[in-house]
């Protein structure tokens, strides 16, 4: 058994990347450890050789089925039917594990709301933090925003083609209600702005495409099994789910008085922002998608000012145009 609380929490968070079909090595779980240490404060790191004893601990007194993975050069689970019975969890733990309930009961559908949920109840029944009363957990409250109505058979077929990585057969309707029949290898599913996206490669299109499931007429879980692909994941992870035209090294003036919402909510985290005079500021953002700060220009009405590039400044110029011939007197 573990001998101490550091091991245990190595030992968990091993456990949840072999789930996760991450292929932790000693290596790269060193890494790991090393970084909780660095930006989390969490004073876990050790040696490889310790990594190893863990290793040894989760096979021999948790019968863990472990393997080596030669070609994803890390370790994996030969079954993911074998839990991990790990000690009663702390009160911190039981806090995470609260918040992601009640997070999967306002954006899950059924009945995977239903599944977090009792999940969570069943960790309550056997860990009883002073902090978990009905009171604390009511006033609890998660906005998701607006939501879009999603089929729930639909959903769950998808979430269990993406969870099996198996090929997906859909019909699908574009945004001109225009329907076609895809074949797809679901990589991601993501949540944003209200609805659920799966992307992944597209065989009609050969191609990595991005489909809102709420648009997903019919759906079926096929025989073919895709291997999850690394690059279309980190893409996603990198640029979001929507392949959108960016605008490279935008310079905006902008009024003061807009100064507090810009800094709350940057559209880079590498943005510029340098005083002009009393009144007025610059913003300098590397990189932004078109619909992003399109929307921000045109929202602030009359606040911002492109200096640069010259093509932004000529699409906010016609629109605006627009907006005016609709609204003449």
């Amino acid at each position: 058994m573990p001998t101490n609380k550091k091991q245990l929490q190595r030992l968990v968070k091993f456990v949840a990347m072999l789930k996760e079909n991450r292929y932790p090595n000693c290596y790269s779980f060193v890494e790991e450890l090393r970084k909780d240490d660095l930006y989390k404060n969490k004073n876990v790191a050790c040696t490889t050789k310790t990594i190893q004893r863990d290793i040894l601990t989760l096979k021999n007194e948790f019968d863990a089925p472990i393997d080596y993975d030669y070609e994803n050069k890390g370790y994996y689970l030969q079954s993911h039917g074998w839990d991990f019975l790990c000690p009663l969890f702390e009160e911190h733990e039981m806090l995470a594990s609260v918040i992601g309930a009640k997070i999967a009961e306002d954006i899950m559908p059924e009945p995977l709301r239903s599944q977090v949920r009792n999940a969570v109840d069943f960790l309550l029944t056997n860990n009883n933090p002073d902090f978990l009363d009905t009171a604390y957990v009511k006033s609890l409250m998660i906005s998701p925003g607006l939501r879009v109505n999603i089929d729930k058979d639909v959903f769950n077929t998808v979430f269990e083609a993406w969870k099996t990585h198996h090929t997906l057969d859909i019909e699908y309707l574009d945004s001109g209600n225009r329907k076609s029949k895809r074949r797809i290898d679901p990589h991601v599913l993501a949540f944003r702005d209200g609805a659920w996206f799966t992307i992944g490669y597209c065989h009609l299109r050969e191609e990595r495409r991005t489909f809102a499931v709420h648009r997903i007429a019919g759906a079926e879980v096929s025989n073919k099994v895709f291997r999850p692909s690394a690059e279309i994941i980190d893409s996603v992870e990198k640029d979001g789910p929507f392949k959108y035209k960016n605008y490279q090294n935008v310079k905006l003036l902008c009024d003061k008085s807009i100064l507090k919402s810009i800094t709350e909510k940057p559209l880079h985290k590498n943005q510029k922002i340098e005083p002009v005079d009393k009144e007025r500021f610059s913003l300098i953002i590397p990189v932004v998608p078109e619909y992003e700060i399109m929307l921000m220009v045109l929202n602030q009405a009359g606040l911002i000012k492109v200096m640069e590039p010259a093509s932004l400044r000529k699409q906010v110029r016609e629109v605006a145009q627009k907006i005016l011939c609709l609204h003449k007197a």
